[in-house]
């Protein structure tokens, strides 16, 4: 798997044009299967405009309270498959959570153009898996580089 880094966008470096347009996403799946689930958290915002991230939340549960957990994990990504954030390991027996906030003058910054996409999987050992991913941001000009 690639490493990528991801651009911090603001505080001088990259402007951002003050037109944004703020939304926040929910996404929730159960029963994971090994092969794991990739979901659409925000369209493509359009030509010359792009995703900002100013909030993270995500987490996994042991969705029928028995069941096994082990490596479990999520990653946010953008819609042609770069990892943005993560993957982030979550804990055993579903008490793994993660949050991170970002400064609405320094988001993190998505590919221009590209959707938000989050991927949530698990090993084989792991059922009855539950995941949920809560993010916030803006949509807006492309900064100037």
């Amino acid at each position: 798997m690639a490493i990528v880094t991801p651009v911090l966008a603001g505080r001088g470096t990259h402007p951002i044009a003050v037109d944004r347009s703020r939304w926040a996403a929910n996404f929730h799946s159960a029963d994971l299967t090994a092969a794991g689930v990739t979901q659409e958290l925000k369209a493509t915002p359009g030509a010359g405009k792009a995703l900002y991230l100013t909030h993270v939340t995500m987490g996994i549960v042991d969705s029928a309270a028995q069941g096994y957990l082990i490596d479990n994990y999520i990653t946010l990504k953008d819609g042609d498959g770069t990892v943005l954030f993560g993957p982030i390991q979550m804990q055993q027996q579903g008490k793994g959570l993660f949050s991170r906030d970002w400064p609405e003058d320094a988001p993190l910054k998505l590919t221009d153009s590209k959707a938000l996409t989050c991927k949530v999987g698990r090993a084989a050992g792991s059922y009855n898996t539950a995941a949920f991913v809560y993010v916030e941001g803006f949509t807006g000009q492309s900064p100037i580089v």
